[in-house]
């Protein structure tokens, strides 16, 4: 009897320490701040098939602008300051920014249609990120 009063305890300290404790997600995401320069910022969804399309959209961009243009990629997290200072309602999002750092314009959802404006936006992104 005296054994599973201290399993219990321990599974309850347990439990209550893994709830209170933030996670390595909760840490990261709130050190994140918004670019000051010109920067895409992709906040992500589910992990999807159309969700993995964006992301690999986006990845692809990385690599293509590596140097010019910041490309931030995070989850969503209640903590995470960049679901507030963008105003973000739905996922996926991707947010352009521009090199004063202003928002130029989101792309949000992960529908077909959604796929084909990202995928055309990330081609001109040098052209309209860079002015």
């Amino acid at each position: 009897m005296k054994i599973a009063g201290i399993v219990v305890v321990t599974v309850l300290l347990g439990v209550l320490g893994f709830k209170l404790w933030p996670t390595a997600t909760e840490t990261q995401t709130a050190q994140i701040a918004p670019p000051d320069g010109p920067a895409i910022v992709l906040i992500r969804g589910d992990n999807s098939p159309s969700c993995q399309v964006i992301h690999r959209l986006v990845e692809q961009a990385e690599q293509r602008y590596e140097g010019k243009i910041e490309v931030i990629q995070t989850d969503w997290s209640p903590d995470n300051p960049l679901i507030e200072h963008y105003q973000i309602r739905f996922l996926p999002a991707v947010v352009f920014i521009d090199s004063k750092g202003n928002e130029l314009g989101k792309i949000i959802g992960e529908s077909p249609v959604v796929q084909e404006q990202l995928a055309q936006a990330l081609a001109q992104a040098e052209q309209l990120l860079l002015k």
